[in-house]
C-alpha cells in the first residue's frame, strides 16, 4: 500500500495456486484508482474467501478460480456472496485454466460474474485493464448506492414528515367536524318550526343538508295581524363560510323585523326594497359570498304574495285547482352587484291553492335531463292536486334521503280552505 491516507480498493484474489497470487500481486503492485491504492487480499479456498467476505464488506472486485477445493467451489462461492450476503456492488472476475468446466456463456447467464477471463490469455496489461474497469464500475455503484440511501433516507423524512402532518391534519379534521356538527345543531336551531300555521295558512319546510353545516336557509315569521313574512335562500358554496352568511342572513332579517314592531320602519313589508338592502349589507361586509333568495310577504286577507325572487331556481311553483304555473319573474342574485337588478312581481294564492319552492341542490339530485326538462318534471310532478309536505317529499324522492350531492330545501305555503267552505 502507498503512503496514500484515503481507504485503498479492496481486491480479493481467490485461488488454490499460490503462483497465480504471486503473479498477481506483482501486476497490480503499486495500483492507484482515482488517487487511491489497491489493497490486495488472498484466499486459497472458497469457504476462506466468503469468511473474508463476511467480515469486509467493502471488497471491489474479487478475481476468482473456477476449480478450488471443488470443481465448482469459485461458482458456488460467487452465489454465496450474492445470495446469502446480499452483495451485489463487489465486482466478480472469474478465472479459469479449465474453461470447458465452466462455459462462459452459460456461468455469465447462471451467475451474477461481471467478466470472465481464461488464465492462458489474461495478459499482464489484459489484467490491469479489467481490474481498473473493474474498479470504476464498483466506484460508479458505490456513488448510486450512496445517492439512493441519500434519496431513501429524504423519503423517509419526507415521509415521517408527511406523517406526522397527516396526524394533525386528522386532529385538525376531527376538530373541525365536531366544530362544524356543532355548527350545524345551532344553524338547525335558527330554523322556523317545520311546520307552524298562521290562521288560514300553513307554512312546511324541510332542509337537507349535504354537509353539517349548510348554505341553505329560511324562515318564515309574522310580521303584524295582516302580513307573514318569509323567504329561502341559497348562499354560494358550501362549508363554514357560506354557513356564516346565512347567520348574517337571520340577523339582518331579524333586526328589520325588530325596528317595524318598534319603530313602525316597514322595509320588512316591501320585498325588493328589502333585497337591496341586504345586498347593500353584503357587499359591505365583504365576504366574498353572494346568495339566491325569493323573499315574500303574504297577506292573509286577500291571499296575495308580493315577492321578489333574487335569482331562485328552479322557479318557485304557485299550485291551485289542479293547474300549476312557475313564478318566472327573477332578478340579480344577492351581494354580487352595486347596482342590481331587482323585480317585485306578484301572485294570489286562492283558497285551497299552494305555493311550493325548492332550492337548486333538487336539480343535482334529479338525475336525468336537461334543466330546462327537470322544471318541466317538478311542474308534471305536483300538477294533479296541491301537495302536503309529505306528498312533495314522496314525490320527489327525498322521503328518507342518503348522501346528497348538495343542499336541497323545500318551502310550502299552503291556503288552507276553511271548515265552513268545504
Amino acid at each position: 500500500m502507498s503512503g496514500n491516507s484515503k481507504s485503498p480498493w479492496k481486491i480479493l484474489i481467490v485461488d488454490d495456486e499460490e503462483e497465480v497470487h504471486i503473479v498477481t500481486r506483482m501486476v497490480l503492485k503499486g495500483l492507484e484508482f482515482r488517487d487511491k491504492p489497491l489493497e490486495l487480499i488472498s484466499a486459497h479456498t472458497a469457504e476462506e474467501a466468503f469468511d473474508i467476505c463476511e467480515r469486509q464488506r467493502d471488497i471491489a472486485v474479487a478475481l476468482v478460480d473456477v476449480v478450488l477445493e471443488r470443481d465448482d467451489a469459485g461458482l458456488t462461492f460467487v452465489r454465496a456472496v450474492r445470495d446469502k450476503l446480499h452483495d451485489k456492488l463487489m465486482r466478480v472476475i472469474l478465472r479459469t485454466g479449465q474453461p470447458g468446466q465452466a462455459p462462459e456463456a452459460r456461468v455469465v447467464i447462471d451467475y451474477d460474474i461481471n467478466d470472465y477471463k481464461e488464465k492462458v490469455d489474461l495478459t499482464s496489461q489484459k489484467l490491469i485493464t479489467s481490474v481498473i474497469a473493474a474498479i470504476r464500475s464498483y466506484a460508479d455503484l458505490l456513488t448510486i448506492a450512496d445517492l439512493n440511501r441519500e434519496l431513501e433516507q429524504k423519503v423517509a423524512d419526507r415521509t415521517r414528515a408527511l406523517n406526522d402532518a397527516n396526524l394533525k391534519l386528522r386532529s385538525y379534521i376531527a376538530k373541525l367536524e365536531s366544530d362544524h356538527a356543532a355548527g350545524g345543531r345551532m344553524q338547525q336551531r335558527l330554523l322556523p318550526d317545520q311546520d307552524r300555521r298562521f290562521g288560514d295558512y300553513t307554512f312546511s319546510s324541510r332542509l337537507f343538508s349535504s354537509m353539517s353545516l349548510s348554505g341553505d336557509f329560511l324562515d318564515y315569521y309574522e310580521i303584524d295581524d295582516q302580513h307573514i313574512g318569509f323567504y329561502i335562500a341559497d348562499v354560494s358554496g358550501h362549508g363554514i363560510g357560506s354557513a356564516i352568511v346565512t347567520v348574517l342572513l337571520k340577523n339582518f332579517m331579524d333586526t328589520y323585523l325588530e325596528l317595524y314592531k318598534e319603530e313602525g320602519v316597514d322595509l320588512v313589508l316591501r320585498p325588493l326594497d328589502l333585497a337591496s338592502r341586504i345586498n347593500s349589507e353584503l357587499l359591505r361586509e365583504n365576504l366574498g359570498k353572494y346568495l339566491t333568495i325569493f323573499l315574500g310577504v303574504l297577506d292573509t286577507n286577500s291571499g296575495r304574495i308580493d315577492y321578489c325572487n333574487c335569482g331562485q331556481f328552479p322557479y318557485p311553483m304557485r299550485i291551485a285547482g289542479g293547474r300549476q304555473e312557475t313564478l318566472e319573474e327573477s332578478g340579480t342574485p344577492v351581494g354580487l352587484f352595486s347596482a342590481p337588478d331587482f323585480i317585485e312581481a306578484g301572485t294570489v294564492l286562492p283558497e285551497g291553492g299552494s305555493l311550493l319552492i325548492i332550492s337548486d341542490g333538487i336539480l343535482e339530485f334529479m338525475k336525468e335531463g336537461s334543466i330546462e326538462e327537470k322544471q318541466q318534471k317538478l311542474l308534471t310532478l305536483f300538477g294533479e292536486h296541491e301537495p302536503d309536505i309529505g306528498d312533495a317529499l314522496q314525490k320527489l324522492g327525498l322521503a328518507m334521503p342518503a348522501a346528497l350531492p348538495d343542499d336541497i330545501t323545500l318551502l310550502l305555503v299552503r291556503r288552507e280552505v276553511p271548515l265552513g267552505a268545504r
